[in-house]
């Protein structure tokens, strides 16, 4: 037996390189803005630099992919920093602090095309039963985000009170003349409901029972009110003149 093959018999095995453990994360907290750069970006401290992670707005479920910066310090109270377009496209207004879920992903080649040459991708809203559930994450960040989106009032100054200025004297009563009938029926529970619908007037009894809407004054304002109604469906409604 030849030394070479005896010392790899005797020899221990070398034990094999340590694989990195898959990076999982479901993370639920607050994101504010970072400085102004190109692209979808996210500022985590955590996930690896140039990697991909969802984000999603725990406040309307807009959801995006966008691509991860590291090595950016961040406030003991943040689980990130969105770039503005990455705001943008989660619709998010102006306020500082944002309650949002983070999530690592592999996206597509056709999505990590967009993204590395600055475009934005998004995905399908969060269902809400979803967002409900992440909202539950947060109790202890609420009093953080309050103070962020609500500032304190000033104190509000008293005006002088104004005299009172007399009453304007009461115009005459306006005859009003015309009438818009929608319908004719013989039910007078149907004639109710139809006249509630639409805000009008049941006349007449038994055998037809008249649902109108009105009285107005001019002809100019019937004709106002029965285009109304034929957007609304009533084309056969007719204007009445009154004595």
């Amino acid at each position: 037996m030849s030394i070479a093959l005896l010392l790899a018999i005797v020899a221990p095995a070398q034990e094999p390189a340590p694989v990195a453990p898959s990076f999982r994360l479901d993370e639920v907290g607050l994101a504010g803005r970072s400085d102004p750069v190109a692209g979808s970006w996210i500022v985590h401290r955590s996930l690896p630099d140039g990697s991909f992670a969802e984000v999603t707005a725990l406040d309307s479920g807009a959801t995006i992919v966008a691509m991860v910066r590291a090595g950016v310090p961040l406030p003991p109270d943040r689980v990130a920093n969105l770039s503005p377009a990455a705001a943008a496209a989660l619709r998010l207004s102006e306020t500082p602090l944002v309650p949002v879920r983070v999530r690592p992903v592999t996206p597509s080649p056709q999505d990590r095309h967009v993204l590395q040459g600055g475009g934005a991708v998004t995905r399908l809203d969060a269902p809400p039963a979803l967002l409900v559930a992440l909202r539950r994450k947060l109790p202890a960040l609420r009093p953080t985000l309050e103070m962020a989106v609500h500032s304190v009032a000033p104190p509000r100054v008293a005006k002088p009170l104004r005299p009172v200025s007399p009453p304007a004297p009461a115009r005459p009563p306006v005859s009003s003349k015309y009438m818009v009938q929608i319908a004719a029926l013989s039910d007078s529970n149907r004639a109710a409901a139809l006249a509630k619908s639409v805000g009008g007037v049941v006349r007449g009894a038994g055998p037809l029972y008249r649902v109108q809407a009105g009285p107005f004054a001019t002809r100019v304002a019937a004709d106002t009110a029965r285009a109304d109604l034929a957007r609304r469906g009533f084309g056969d409604a007719r204007i009445i003149a009154q004595d």
